[in-house]
């Protein structure tokens, strides 16, 4: 199904791109200090949904119909940016809001982890970097002479999106483990004020551009 030069080349900079900060890292230190362990991990599931959802469209062909409309992109890139200064904006009202008894040890509700769930598969198809990277890397690594071009072009997929969940899970556990620290001494709205930090940051950062990152 693969040639293995050209998948032991694919799995170096699929290593590469997971383990460079970008956005997706970001959401999910963002929703760790929100929502501890569990709001984190929920986080990079969600990631990898949409990161899963971006392969099956690059699989599909569907991803090289939206690079043929320049403008969709531009679209795509403000709608992200805006859905993500909303996230921040809400986070930072949460912390400049009155904490009420209790607070610092509320345990993340099962209602907060669905809604952060979709915020990240949300997050990230609103990323067109994402398409960016599926549309122009992934074909490099094709042989066509192997035949089933879109089942290879989706199982390639499957490497960075495999690799950046269990990535993001770890790094997802670890400003979860900080969050139930600082809980503990009464920053619970501090957290809230940083997760709002994040998101607006990455509404800034998708909004002026850059270069494919997680």
């Amino acid at each position: 199904m693969f040639d293995p030069t050209l998948l032991g080349a694919f799995l170096l900079i699929s290593a590469a791109l997971v383990l460079s900060p970008g956005p997706d890292t970001l959401f999910v230190i963002a929703s760790g200090l929100r929502h501890r362990a569990a709001g984190a991990v929920v986080a990079a599931l969600g990631i990898g949904t949409g990161s899963a959802l971006h392969g099956l469209a690059a699989a599909l062909g569907v991803s090289a119909l939206l690079a043929a409309a320049p403008w969709f992109f531009e679209a795509l890139r403000f709608a992200g940016a805006a859905y993500l200064a909303y996230l921040g904006i809400k986070a930072l009202r949460a912390a400049l809001a009155p904490a009420p008894a209790g607070a610092a040890a509320r345990p993340a509700a099962a209602a907060s982890l669905a809604r952060v769930y979709r915020q990240a598969v949300v997050t990230n198809l609103l990323n067109p970097k994402i398409v960016v990277f599926y549309l122009a890397l992934l074909p490099q690594f094709v042989a066509p002479e192997l035949g089933h071009i879109g089942l290879q072009m989706f199982l390639l997929s499957c490497i960075p999106n495999g690799l950046g969940t269990a990535y993001l899970m770890l790094v997802g556990l670890g400003s979860g483990a900080a969050a139930g620290w600082l809980s503990r001494r009464a920053f619970a709205r501090w957290l809230d004020g940083i997760a709002g930090a994040f998101f607006i940051g990455l509404a800034l950062r998708l909004a002026l551009g850059g270069r494919v990152e997680r």
